[in-house]
């Protein structure tokens, strides 16, 4: 009794490193199960929202008229009030949002029966709060709504591992969030292509500044299966084509690096987080079932306003942004103006703003890289117009940009250097380490989500 009641008075960590051989293969192999049925499910997600708005968002820019403007604004629209009909239903709350916080108060309470606070628990299965996410994911990214995906996929995978736990009777607290951590890390990975990244990324979601080392290792092992499905099934595509650079880098050049921290990441987590603010009062003056549908006519109105007055595609401010990335680091000479980099981080900022407070079902990842690298590309082009420094290069800006918004918007250093590391090669990681150390100090007080852990898992005894 005694040597039980020590046991279960370890954290989590320490409660790992008890596990029989058996235990570990039994878990190893449920996680090879669980990153293949997640893989499936984001890949299936992916294709769907990608071909709907990219489908939708070209043919706006192909019609150049007031037939494209009415496709959209009437898609937009359509999509919103549908949302915002199933969100008068109690039972589509969770799935409404970018999940992230639900994921995370769901990862730290479980599903256990014996909660005393109902409000924590599920009445429906899991794998039903996973295929709502999917609905809402759908009609919010595939309508043109602006926002990432990865924090949709986050909740939807840790439904999945929820359910699949309950499926395979899993026991303990601790083999139950191993499959959900596992299970982000896959669908991370199945995003970006890097199942490092992945893994940190679910650790330091879930664990703030600590790291669950046990835990960190199924994750990997679900990331790199991921990684391979990608890469067997579909051929390897890289998130992004890297640029080139030189290893060595000149003293300005990480001086920049640190501007690009101080000046563009810090002011632009403080920015969002005032846009998120702004819209929450905007909208809060009318019925709540309204919201997403005149969120997304704003939307539209905003989109439509750039494209008819300065000729900017609504690509570049609604959808999910890649394109834009992937244009500053091409090299495009259409977005080497200074004008309109700070126009498309404005116009993205309050977009993605509008899309999560009307409970947008859309995350904040590749939009903070979005907002991260077209502020670091923005630093590159003035300083060289204004003619200080040697003429630097608005690519290497918006990798550094990337990483060090990653930090400053959702908290993941460790996560947001490996991105850099494994997307765009070693050569950018000084830059990038310089610029996310000295973001992440100075940003250490400030937490989009708020469930998100900053000190060690209490134990059972601490809990109750």
């Amino acid at each position: 009794v005694m040597a039980q009641t020590h046991f279960q008075n370890l954290d989590e960590e320490s409660q790992a490193l008890h596990d029989s051989w058996d235990h570990i293969v039994r878990i190893i192999v449920l996680v090879t199960m669980l990153a293949g049925i997640v893989w499936a499910v984001v890949t299936a997600l992916r294709w769907l929202v990608h071909h709907a708005s990219e489908t939708l968002l070209s043919q706006v820019s192909a019609s150049q008229g007031i037939q494209g403007a009415s496709i959209l604004i009437g898609v937009l629209v359509a999509a919103g009030l549908v949302r915002g009909l199933l969100a008068k239903r109690k039972t589509w709350t969770d799935a409404m949002g970018d999940g992230m916080e639900v994921t995370l108060q769901n990862y730290h309470l479980t599903y256990r029966d014996d909660i005393d606070e109902p409000q924590v628990r599920y009445e429906k299965p899991a794998f039903g709060l996973a295929a709502k996410k999917s609905l809402t994911t759908f009609l919010t990214l595939g309508s043109g709504g602006s926002g990432g995906l990865e924090s949709p996929v986050v909740a939807i995978s840790e439904a999945i591992a929820a359910g699949f736990s309950r499926v395979m009777r899993t026991a303990s607290e601790h083999e139950l969030r191993t499959y959900q951590l596992s299970a982000i890390s896959a669908a991370v990975a199945t995003l970006l292509g890097a199942p490092f990244t992945a893994a940190l990324f679910a650790t330091e979601i879930a664990y703030g500044d600590r790291i669950i080392y046990r835990k960190l290792a199924y994750a990997l092992w679900a990331g790199v299966l991921a990684y391979i499905l990608n890469s067997r099934l579909h051929g390897f595509s890289p998130l992004f084509s890297s640029p080139t650079h030189s290893p060595v880098y000149s003293m300005g050049e990480y001086g920049a690096a640190a501007l690009v921290g101080l000046v563009v990441s810090v002011p632009i987590a403080l920015g969002f987080a005032h846009a998120l603010a702004s819209a929450g009062r905007l909208i809060g003056r009318v019925e709540s079932h309204w919201h997403s549908m005149i969120t997304s006519l704003l939307i539209g109105i905003v989109a439509l306003s750039l494209y008819f007055g300065i000729g900017l595609e609504p690509k570049h401010v609604l959808g999910m942004g890649e394109e834009t990335i992937a244009g500053i680091l091409s090299g495009d000479e259409y977005l080497n103006s200074w004008w309109l980099l700070i126009t498309i981080l404005l116009g993205k900022m309050v977009t993605t703003g509008l899309t999560l407070r009307g409970g947008g079902s859309a995350g904040l990842l590749i939009p903070s890289m979005v907002f991260g690298g077209v502020g670091g590309a923005f630093i590159a082009v003035l300083l060289n117009q204004l003619n200080i420094g040697q003429g630097f290069d608005p690519a290497l800006f918006a990798i550094v940009g990337i990483s060090a918004s990653l930090v400053a918007v959702i908290g993941v250093p460790l996560a947001s250097i490996a991105l850099v590391l494994e997307v765009f090669g070693p050569a950018f990681g000084p830059p990038a380490i310089i610029a996310s150390g000295i973001t992440y100090l100075v940003t250490l007080k400030i937490k989009i989500y708020s469930k998100q852990r900053n000190s060690p898992v209490p134990n059972d005894d601490e809990r109750s």
